[in-house]
C-alpha cells in the first residue's frame, strides 16, 4: 500500500483483538494492521477477551498516558463505545487530542439493557470528537439514541480479499473431498459432487434467523441440499430441537466452534452462504462482516435485507437480498441456483470483484486514515 504519513503516531486502544474470535476482534486486527502499513501507530491491546476487561481498562489508561506524553500523540482511536469513558478521561487531561471511536450497533442498543451504560457510556460517546459507524443503519441507531449526527460518519467493515481465497479448492473436487475428510471426518457431505452445500457461519442467536431457516426452508429443498452450521450460541438448542423434530440429521451438520483453517476451507468449498436474519428488538446486525468475507472467497451470500446487512450487500453485485422471513423466496432462489450452477458461479465471481473494489482493507484502511488526517488538522 502507498505510504501516507501523519505527523505524529495514531494511538489505537482496543478491548477486542485476536486470538479471541469475532467480528469486532477481526475489525480491530485489520484496522491496526492496515493503518500501520500507511503511517506510524502505537497500540494498547487486550488479547484476553471480556474476562480481562476489569484489569485492562486501568492498565490501558495508564499506558495511554505514557504513550501520549512520550510520542506527542494527537489522535486516539477507541475500538467501540464501551471504551468511551476512557476517552473522556484522556480528553480531560490532554486538551488538544482528538478521540475517534468505532460504533458497531450493539454498543449503542446495550443502553436499553443497562441503566448504568445509558447514563455513563452514551453521554461519554457523545463527548468524543468523531464517531465511525460501521453501517448506515448503525448511524441511524446512533441518532435515534440521541448522539450528535454531525459527529458521525460511516465507514464499512473491510476484509482481506486474498486471505480466505483458495481457487484450487473451487476447481478440484477430489482435493475438496480429501481435505474435507481430514478436517471434518464426521460427515460425508463432501463425498458426493452433486451435494449442494449451504453454509451458515457465525453466532447462533435469535437475530441470525438460523432456527427459522432450518424450520421453514431446509425441509422444502431437494435432499441434495445440505446445510453446514459453523458456530455456537444461545439458540443452538433451538436449532437442534428443530433438526430432531423435522428429522434433518442427515441434511444438517452442526460443527460448533471451528478453527480458522476449517473456516477457510468451508468458505471455499460451499456453494452459497446464508444470513437469514430476523428483526429482534434490542439486538441488531451492525454490518455483517461474514457476508463480505464470503464474497471475498467467491462464495455467494444470500442475506435478509435488514439492518447493517443492507450496507454489506448490494443486490446482484456482491450477493442476493431477500425480504426477511420470506421462506418461499429463499427456497425458490436456492432451487434456481442449484439448477443453474453457471449463473451462481458467475455471480460469485462478480461478488469477489465487487468486494475487492469496495471492501478490501487496502481501500477501507485509506478511508480511516483520511479521517484521522482530517481531524488532526
Amino acid at each position: 500500500m502507498e505510504k501516507i504519513r501523519i505527523a505524529r503516531p495514531i494511538l489505537f486502544i482496543t478491548r477486542t483483538y485476536p486470538p479471541v474470535l469475532g467480528g469486532m476482534e477481526t475489525l480491530s486486527f485489520n484496522l491496526i494492521k492496515n493503518v500501520s502499513a500507511l503511517t506510524p501507530t502505537k497500540t494498547v491491546i487486550n488479547r484476553y477477551g471480556k474476562k480481562a476487561l476489569p484489569f485492562f481498562l486501568p492498565w490501558a489508561l495508564l499506558r495511554a498516558f505514557i504513550l501520549i506524553l512520550v510520542n506527542k500523540i494527537k489522535v486516539v482511536h477507541l475500538s467501540d463505545g464501551v471504551m468511551a469513558p476512557l476517552g473522556v478521561i484522556l480528553k480531560f487531561f490532554f486538551k488538544n487530542i482528538k478521540i475517534v471511536c468505532n460504533i458497531h450497533g450493539l454498543d449503542i442498543t446495550y443502553a436499553e439493557k443497562s441503566l448504568i451504560y445509558k447514563k455513563v457510556n452514551l453521554p461519554a460517546i457523545n463527548r468524543l470528537d468523531l464517531l465511525i459507524a460501521v453501517s448506515q443503519d448503525t448511524k441511524e441507531t446512533c441518532v435515534k439514541f440521541g448522539l450528535n449526527p454531525k459527529k458521525i460518519i460511516v465507514i464499512p467493515n473491510g476484509t482481506d480479499t486474498k486471505e480466505n481465497y483458495r481457487l484450487s479448492l473451487k476447481e478440484n473436487f477430489s482435493q475438496k473431498r480429501a481435505i474435507g475428510k481430514r478436517l471434518i471426518p464426521e460427515t460425508d457431505f463432501f463425498d458426493q459432487e452433486e451435494n449442494f452445500l449451504i453454509l451458515f457461519l457465525g453466532r447462533i442467536v435469535e437475530r441470525k434467523g438460523l432456527h427459522w431457516f432450518v424450520e421453514n426452508v431446509i425441509p422444502q429443498l431437494p435432499d441434495r441440499a445440505k446445510l453446514i452450521v459453523a458456530g455456537s450460541g444461545s439458540f443452538e438448542f433451538k436449532v437442534k430441537e428443530i433438526i430432531e423434530r423435522k428429522k434433518l440429521n442427515s441434511r444438517v451438520l452442526m460443527l460448533g466452534f471451528i478453527s480458522s483453517k476449517v473456516k477457510r476451507f468451508l468458505l471455499n468449498v460451499c456453494d452459497i452462504l446464508i444470513m437469514p436474519n430476523i428483526e429482534v428488538e434490542g439486538d441488531k446486525e451492525g454490518f455483517g462482516i461474514t457476508a463480505i468475507e464470503a464474497g471475498a472467497a467467491e462464495l455467494l451470500p444470500l442475506v435478509s435485507g435488514i439492518e447493517g446487512l443492507k450496507d454489506a450487500i448490494s443486490h446482484k453485485k456482491n450477493g442476493l437480498i431477500f425480504p426477511s422471513l420470506d421462506a418461499a423466496k429463499y427456497r425458490k432462489t436456492i432451487e434456481f441456483l442449484m439448477e443453474n450452477p453457471d449463473f451462481r458461479i458467475d455471480l460469485a465471481k462478480k461478488s469477489r470483484q465487487y468486494v475487492k473494489d469496495h471492501f478490501d482493507w487496502s481501500v477501507v484502511g485509506k478511508k480511516y486514515l483520511a479521517e484521522f488526517d482530517k481531524i488532526n488538522k
